[in-house]
């Protein structure tokens, strides 16, 4: 066996498997993404409930509300829709109970320069909202930095917001967002979604990773029964 047929083979031996995992590895998340999808197909099916102090509630569980705006509006940086940059939205919410909650009203494209913040119309008056229940996963990669603007933020961190705009501690500050649904007026631009990536473009680069393993595997084979020149 000459060295260049044996550097093919070990090649082979190494990135095989590991186009294979890849590949199983789609799928799973494909069909993690199904789950994700039918639950929250389930969930929407549901009528709203209110929204209560200390209660539990699941991700995109319909809720309603009423209230009124308040004037402090966040700006989330690095949000992307349609390929423009610009913030996620999340406006302070007195609901009628006395607790305070941060509406997600959707996004806004940013102007040239970043802290020339877009601005933001406040409703006014009493306002009946419905929408669902949005939990922030914190993303260990990113954190909250001191920007020039004090509205501006990274991640969504209830605690951090209060500590940053000293709230009152006795003043009851839901830990998640309230999505607004898309048929409020309020609403801005439509960005978040239950998956970022849908089960079919899972599969499609599982697809890819398997494609490209037998094709490694057919030219291994083919380098192997090549005679020597």
């Amino acid at each position: 066996m000459n060295s260049f047929k044996s550097k093919i083979l070990i090649f082979a031996i190494i990135f095989a498997p590991i186009t294979i995992s890849l590949g199983f590895w789609q799928i799973q998340r494909a069909e993690e993404k199904n789950i994700i999808i039918a639950n929250y197909d389930e969930l929407l099916s549901r009528p709203s409930i209110n929204l209560e102090q200390s209660k539990t509630y699941k991700n995109w569980q319909p809720i309603k509300m009423s209230g009124s705006f308040k004037d402090l509006v966040i700006y989330e940086d690095n949000a992307i829709l349609k390929g423009k940059a610009g913030f996620k939205i999340y406006h302070l919410f007195e609901v009628a109970d006395g607790s305070l909650i941060f509406v997600h009203r959707g996004f806004v494209p940013r102007n040239m320069i970043k802290n020339d913040l877009p601005s933001i119309i406040v409703p006014k008056d009493k306002r009946e909202l419905e929408g669902t229940v949005l939990k922030k996963e914190n993303n260990s990669f990113v954190k909250n930095i001191e920007e020039s603007d004090i509205r501006i933020i990274q991640e969504f961190d209830s605690r951090y917001i209060s500590d940053k705009f000293n709230f009152k501690k006795d003043i009851y500050l839901h830990n998640f967002l309230f999505n607004l649904g898309v048929r409020q007026e309020e609403k801005l631009d439509l960005i978040e979604k239950p998956v970022n990536m849908s089960a079919s473009k899972h599969i499609g680069y599982a697809i890819q990773w398997f494609g490209l393993c037998a094709a490694l595997i057919i030219l291994t084979v083919y380098a192997y029964r090549r005679k020597d020149g």
